[in-house]
């Protein structure tokens, strides 16, 4: 036979439930004394028969206990019966969301038209019934970026110039948090870190100083002899294969 007992995480001596033996003997061979046989560790019973916690208990780690109890009398040579009590571990808001990643780095190429997704950010919280959302934290980023609440989609607001970052001395990365909340809950959000680096796109052809270059060779004139020089320009980033 079966007990079924619940009892809720977090927290030590609490009362999980009762059981009781009864023995016919007269005196000390009709007393009865009780033991938890396993998770001693965990759970304590008294002389009545009276269940409680020994230690906070974590649903998250576990979440149900089958214990056996036993019941012996006074005799010199006692006698024994057990019980198996099932108990189970209630839910409470303990814990914060928590990000797939600390940090997110994300390469992301000039031009990316408007709406652009660039990460899918998950996080997951491991109490029961946790409704997670999402939120960017940083002021700044909110006018660069946006960031689905509900399923974690990261996009571009607006179109970055590589060229025109660099030349404005604005840098070409963004540094910024965001958090996930559990929206039923009463635990800190969860935060993690993202960086953007914009990264530069081959959107410019070489174009010659000049429409005509000419030049003067001899008739004579060795092979590999210089005739005259020609020029091109970039407006690519230089240092980079554009």
């Amino acid at each position: 036979m079966t007990t079924n007992f619940t009892v809720r995480e977090e927290q030590a001596n609490l009362f999980v439930g009762q059981v009781m033996a009864t023995d016919a003997d007269a005196g000390l061979n009709g007393q009865v004394h009780y033991r938890i046989v396993n998770h001693p560790d965990l759970f304590i019973i008294t002389i009545n028969g009276s269940i409680y916690t020994k230690v906070p208990l974590d649903r998250e780690t576990r979440s149900q206990y089958e214990l056996v109890v036993e019941a012996s009398d006074g005799a010199v040579d006692p006698r024994r019966t057990t019980l198996t009590v099932s108990v189970r571990v209630l839910d409470i808001d303990d814990n914060s969301p928590v990000f797939s990643q600390q940090n997110y780095i994300v390469n992301v190429p000039e031009n990316s038209p408007v709406g652009t997704v660039i990460l899918n950010l998950t996080a997951v919280d491991p109490d029961l019934f946790s409704e997670v959302t999402y939120r960017i934290k940083t002021e700044s980023a909110k006018q660069l970026f946006s960031l689905n609440p509900t399923t974690g989609e990261l996009a571009v607001l607006q179109t970055f110039d590589f060229e025109g970052l660099a030349a404005m001395g604005m840098g070409t990365s963004y540094i910024f948090q965001v958090e996930a909340v559990d929206q039923g809950g009463a635990m800190p959000p969860g935060q993690a870190n993202i960086t953007i680096r914009i990264t530069d796109v081959n959107d410019f052809a070489p174009v010659f100083r000049r429409d005509l270059y000419k030049g003067l060779v001899a008739p004579n004139a060795e092979k590999g002899t210089v005739i005259t020089s020609v020029f091109a320009d970039d407006q690519d980033p230089p240092g980079t294969p554009a």
